[in-house]
Parts: structure tokens; C-alpha cells; sequence
């Protein structure tokens, strides 16, 4: 997969990856949140609800996936990779500026600039797929609807190469639905080399079910 990585999927890779210095992934929903308020043209009693939801949400998220990391202790694809496939030759991203190319698998990485190869904590369940599942089923549970319509221009490889030639052309992501923006920025961490499939499917599974608990507590004590 990681192989044959597109503008687009390297622009998503980016969009999504919130690493170290970056809003993380509660901040980001949060962003797509003040989207919605702007979309829907907010009175500030409605913004208040819509981000205490999403954020009680988000934070039980948290608690969830970080349990079951605890729990499950599996390790990364970075792992993963270079045990399975050591000393045999695979075709992957070589690096800022190199592209693709043939290495040994115990030289493989993730689509990641040199200061962030690895998160430094297990990898089962996803922590970008249990939040985004979850905050994406909370905005839809609270609008009614899962239209969110948002867009975003990027240039790919500008935030993991080292030079502008190994930039691609700008491309737009789409995010028509709460629920595929929350389907990509989970499929973006196998595509980018931080998780295997099976954490995304379980991260996104878990938090909707987070969400479902979180939309009862939030109409117990708030409600529209």
C-alpha cells in the first residue's frame, strides 16, 4: 500500500496525522466542530452544546482506545515490518527525497518525516480512528444529519520531504459525510504506516460505540 501512494493519499496521510506540535485528534474535530458552526450559522447556546458533546465524546474515546492499548500491548507496522520481512526485499518509501525504492524490511518506515518514524505506545486499537469515529458519530447524532460538505487544498509532500521537486501538484480532499471524514483520517494511518488495518476497523467500531454512551449522557444533562 504504501508502495503506491497517490497525491491524494500522501495529502491525506498529512492532513490527518496531528503528530507532535499539532492540535492532536480531538483538536482536530474540534476544528471541523467550529466548520459546522460556521456552516449552520451557530447562536453561541448551540456552540456550547455541540463542543461540550464533542469533546465528553472525544475524552471517553481516549480513555477507551488508551485502555484496550494497554490491554491488547500489540505492536506498530514499524515493528511488525522489519521482524516479518528482515533481510527480504521489499519496494517502499525510502525516505525524505528518495521515493520509492527496493530496501531490506528491517530498513522499512512509515510516510513520516525523521522526528516522528513511530508513536511510543501500542498500537491496538487506533487512537485517530477510536476519535474520529466517535467525535464524527456525536456531530452527526447532534445535527441531525451526517452532511458536513468540507474541503481542503493541499500540496503532498510538503510536510514529509525535504525539498519542493518531491512535492505533487495541489490536490482537494473532500469530505462529504461526518462518517467518511472519519472513515479517512482512519484509513490514513495504514496508508502512512502507523497501524495495520485491523486497529482502524477496530478504533472506528469502538468509538461510535463510545459515542452512542456519550449521546445518552449528553441528553440526560443537556439535551437540544
Amino acid at each position: 500500500m504504501q508502495a503506491n501512494l497517490t497525491d491524494e493519499d500522501k495529502a491525506l496521510v498529512e492532513f490527518m496525522r496531528d503528530g507532535p506540535q499539532s492540535v492532536q485528534r480531538a483538536g482536530h474535530w474540534l476544528k471541523f466542530a467550529q466548520d459546522v458552526s460556521r456552516r449552520d450559522n451557530h447562536t453561541l447556546d448551540e456552540d456550547v452544546k455541540m463542543y461540550f458533546l464533542t469533546e465528553i465524546t472525544a475524552m471517553d474515546a481516549f480513555i477507551a482506545s488508551w485502555d484496550s492499548k494497554m490491554f491488547y500491548d500489540y505492536t506498530r507496522p514499524y515493528a511488525l515490518v522489519h521482524d516479518y520481512y528482515q533481510d527480504q526485499i521489499i519496494k517502499a518509501w525510502g525516505g525524505p527525497g528518495k521515493g520509492v525504492v527496493e530496501m531490506k524490511g528491517q530498513e522499512w518506515r512509515p510516510y513520516s518525516p525523521d522526528v516522528f518514524l513511530c508513536p511510543p505506545f501500542p498500537s491496538y486499537t487506533s487512537g485517530h480512528s477510536t476519535i474520529s469515529g466517535a467525535c464524527a458519530e456525536a456531530l452527526r447524532l447532534f445535527t441531525g444529519s451526517d452532511h458536513f460538505g468540507e474541503e481542503v487544498t493541499l500540496i503532498p509532500g510538503s510536510m514529509t520531504e525535504l525539498d519542493e521537486a518531491h512535492f505533487g501538484k495541489p490536490v482537494t480532499l473532500k469530505f462529504p459525510t461526518f462518517t467518511e471524514t472519519a472513515n479517512m483520517a482512519g484509513i490514513s494511518r495504514v496508508m502512512g504506516g502507523y497501524h495495520i488495518q485491523a486497529d482502524n476497523v477496530a478504533g472506528l467500531e469502538l468509538g461510535r460505540d463510545v459515542a452512542g454512551q456519550a449521546w445518552k449522557f449528553y441528553n440526560t444533562h443537556l439535551g437540544n
